[in-house]
């Protein structure tokens, strides 16, 4: 029983190791997190668009056509991490994602001062 949570640890430090690419180091304040963030966002959106086409193909081995389908998922994480992160940094900034929607009558309001 050991021995299994003994490779499961090793396999997820090998985990963390390789995800520790897409760590942003840079506070999400300043202007250099913006260049991070938009290095690492793009690097993983393009990792899953060859993904897919590697799917797409269907000229895979089953055992690979697997590893990617799993590399799919990872990589979509990692995506909703980098967004979850952007969201956070234009909150910060006071962006929050809201619209204003116009009623009918605040239209009219408008028009009626001349225009």
């Amino acid at each position: 029983m050991k021995a299994f949570y003994k490779s499961l640890e090793l396999e997820l430090l090998s985990q963390l190791e390789e995800l520790s690419y897409y760590i942003i180091s840079t506070p999400i304040t300043s202007k250099e997190f913006w260049k991070e963030w938009q290095e690492k966002y793009s690097k993983a959106n393009l990792v899953l668009i060859g993904l897919k086409d590697i799917l797409r193909s269907r000229r895979l081995r089953r055992k690979d056509y697997q590893r990617a389908k799993s590399l799919v998922m990872k990589y979509e994480d990692i995506v909703k991490y980098l967004e979850s992160l952007k969201k956070a940094a234009l909150s910060a900034k006071g962006y929050f994602g809201y619209y204003i929607e116009f009623e009918d009558n605040d239209e009219e309001d408008l028009n009626e001062g001349g225009l």
